[in-house]
């Protein structure tokens, strides 16, 4: 069975990610792992106090705290739980206490939920922009205003110079979800006509009933991500895909613009992030 961590400080803006997991798990079966990394007890640096003073926290008390908090939000969705797991920690590093977690618990996913304004405010937020650079498994990143609905399509925007590898994961994904797949790709020179046969010879081996692509002229006085940004709003699909990849520039250049000018990226729909 596939497991997937979800990652909460029992917060409202952790809230998005505990349902998004929620409706996932409704749809698939997979288990659902609930983590609370409680960081109440980081001592203030000018503080006269030790970690030698401090007592011993009590981690059944936290793991009620999150049982509690998680039953509340499966009564707010009308959802019933299946199988499910609750841990809780103290530890100074939550990253490193998620990432520790999610390898003990062979989990197949990280389920984490955006900060402040989702993408476009500080884009995912420390902890979660820290995770998705270091973290070998795959981070599903919930923006606050996600809204539960059927997860029904996948949105994947490609450079298409992988495709053997990263076509088939979203697809093993998307499978358990009897989702749609919609392969976008954005080129300057898509017109032209080796480009065109590239292209061509890519959807005539990789098409299905469940898969289509999407070939697009990539307009040079408007960024990589508003194309993306108008294809998002006119299909709103139930999830996006991507690979973070370090010797190549189309994730970075996707999420530059995000951090900085493009204010007006969407805020609702959750994003899986895959590391290359």
């Amino acid at each position: 069975m596939k497991k997937i961590l979800v990652t909460t400080d029992l917060s409202y803006n952790s809230k998005p990610a505990v349902r998004f997991a929620i409706q996932l798990a409704s749809q698939t079966g997979y288990e659902l792992a609930f983590l609370y990394v409680n960081t109440s007890f980081i001592l203030d640096p000018f503080s006269a106090l030790t970690f030698a003073d401090l007592p011993e926290t009590d981690t059944e008390v936290l793991k009620k705290d999150l049982t509690k908090f998680i039953h509340t939000l499966y009564k707010q969705t009308g959802k019933k739980p299946g199988k499910v797991s609750y841990t809780a920690e103290s530890k100074l590093n939550v990253n490193e206490a998620i990432i520790d977690c999610a390898v003990k618990l062979k989990a197949d996913y990280i389920c984490m939920s955006t900060r402040g304004g989702g993408l476009v405010h500080k884009l995912l937020g420390s902890h979660t922009n820290e995770i998705l650079h270091v973290s070998p498994i795959p981070v599903l990143v919930v923006p606050k205003y996600y809204r539960m609905k059927s997860l029904t399509s996948v949105l994947y925007p490609s450079d298409i110079e992988d495709i053997n590898t990263e076509l088939p994961l979203i697809k093993k994904f998307a499978a358990k979800l009897n989702a749609s797949i919609a392969v976008y790709h954005y080129d300057y020179f898509a017109n032209e006509d080796e480009i065109n046969k590239k292209l061509s010879r890519i959807d005539h081996k990789f098409k299905s009933e469940k898969v289509s692509f999407y070939f697009k002229k990539l307009k040079p006085e408007i960024s990589l991500l508003r194309h993306l940004q108008i294809d998002i709003m006119k299909t709103k699909p139930s999830i996006i895909t991507m690979f973070a990849k370090e010797d190549r520039s189309w994730f970075e250049q996707l999420f530059q613009s995000i951090k900085t000018s493009e204010k007006g990226f969407d805020t609702k729909t959750p994003m899986l992030v895959f590391r290359k």
